[in-house]
């Protein structure tokens, strides 16, 4: 990935999870282990993301074991699929050098899946997701299978979870902030409420360190996150009153709004195109459009 467009690859829960120490508390609280070193993780980073927007994947190997763990806001069916495409990805940067076509046996990782889910929409605690719901002809025993566990970490789930692994606690609390703001301030507001809501997590010690070191970083992926975000509901709305198919239609537009947003930050990176022209095109204020610049 362009070293220059990594900034906004990414999101607040990823971000926490390069920090090899935050991977090893969270494998530990998902696997019932106790491991003390973080220098025994080793993070697996994807060239590619399917996510075109804003990078949500996580992956690392603690012990033979790859942990690929994604961070979801909606609620999304086809992760099973999406997973399947990581895994694949990484298991053939993983024996690259290996021959695979030899008679000796060539071993892998153990992996496992799992989704963080902080949404508004109302979800159970655990779910499991897998690749065969989508097999057009359903087989009691299919072929190819890939599980994914699906936790809700809003307030109130998964208390067992927040107890064992301390960043996610807070960072749990710090969305809770964010929130809390812009209903406050409303959306038009959102870098105030951004910026408040971090000053609020760092005087009551909520990820403290790592908002003061990455702060920038941080309003500036939220700002993408949620403007993003706001474009997509005021386009659903109009496909609602103009009585568009709702579900096809609504992911290709998705699709190609996300595309855009990058393409148009990474023309004007690279000195290609004006804020103002990019701006006009992404149908949002220059103002609006330069905060996901900075």
């Amino acid at each position: 990935m362009n070293s220059s467009n990594r900034e906004y690859k990414s999101d607040v829960f990823c971000m926490l999870l390069e920090y090899p120490e935050n991977a090893l508390s969270l494998f530990n609280a998902m696997n019932g282990s106790d491991y003390t070193d973080p220098s025994i993780v080793e993070v697996c980073t994807l060239e590619k993301s399917i996510s075109l927007t804003v990078r949500n994947d996580a992956s690392f190997i603690v012990d033979n074991i790859l942990s690929l763990y994604e961070h979801q806001s909606s609620v999304c069916p086809n992760m099973p699929l999406r997973i399947l495409y990581y895994v694949c990805d990484i298991f053939k940067r993983i024996t690259d050098n290996r021959d695979i076509y030899g008679s000796k046996l060539i071993k892998i990782p153990t992996p496992r899946f799992a989704v963080f889910y902080n949404g508004l929409k109302k979800q159970p605690e655990h779910t499991i997701q897998k690749l065969s719901d989508a097999f057009e002809q359903a087989e009691d025993t299919p072929e190819l299978e890939l599980i994914c566990h699906v936790y809700n970490i809003n307030p109130g789930n998964n208390e067992n979870l927040f107890s064992k692994c301390g960043f996610l606690y807070e960072y749990m609390l710090f969305i809770e902030y964010v929130r809390e703001n812009i209903a406050s301030y409303g959306k038009d507001n959102l870098e105030e409420a951004l910026k408040d809501a971090i000053d609020k997590a760092i005087a009551n010690n909520i990820l403290k360190d790592f908002l003061i070191e990455r702060r920038s970083e941080v309003m500036k992926v939220m700002v993408l996150d949620y403007t993003y975000e706001r474009r997509m509901e005021l386009m659903k709305q109009d496909y609602f009153e103009d009585g568009h198919d709702k579900g096809f239609q609504e992911g290709r537009q998705e699709g190609r709004q996300e595309g855009r947003f990058e393409q148009l930050i990474e023309l004007v990176k690279d000195g290609l195109l004006k804020v103002t022209d990019a701006a006009n095109k992404a149908n949002m204020p220059v103002e609006e459009f330069e905060l996901l610049l900075k």
